[in-house]
């Protein structure tokens, strides 16, 4: 896949993986904050593309090597291209990447898109089924005379 087309989570994969951190196997609460001293990083946690506070640390430490790339897929005006203008931060991570991994990477998802824990039904979350739902499995059965 190519690096300027990464996006949402699978930039945010690729991102990490610059950086040299593992997944984590501990689930995380979405919401929870990133600490970036753990060497780890989790989806619901880890969003470098969209947090300033989490991807600018990347970009004060990588800037050159970051806007040479972008020099080169958009040539010294780079801050004046409307794309790069209206989201720098998701364009800054993609350039990111591209000096780690150049302008290609797997076109795969490494981890679950889906919530970790599985979704219990609780007495407090459960809801009947609607009698539109009733009817039709009545009608249902009266076909075979139940």
């Amino acid at each position: 896949m190519n690096v300027k087309r990464l996006d949402g989570r699978q930039l945010n994969y690729w991102v990490a993986r610059s950086a040299g951190l593992k997944l984590s196997d501990q689930y995380q609460q979405p919401g929870t904050r990133h600490d970036p001293e753990s060497g780890v990083w989790h989806p619901h946690t880890y969003n470098p593309a969209n947090d300033w506070s989490q991807g600018g640390a990347i970009v004060s430490g990588e800037w050159y090597s970051i806007e040479d790339v972008l020099v080169e897929w958009f040539g010294p005006e780079w801050p004046h291209v409307p794309a790069v203008a209206e989201n720098p931060l998701k364009w800054f991570m993609r350039a990111y990447v591209a000096t780690q991994f150049g302008d290609e990477v797997e076109d795969a998802t490494p981890f679950p898109l889906a919530p970790e824990v599985p979704a219990t039904p609780t007495r407090s979350t459960f809801t009947p089924p609607s009698s539109t739902a009733k009817s039709m499995s009545l009608g249902w059965l009266r076909q075979f005379n139940w």
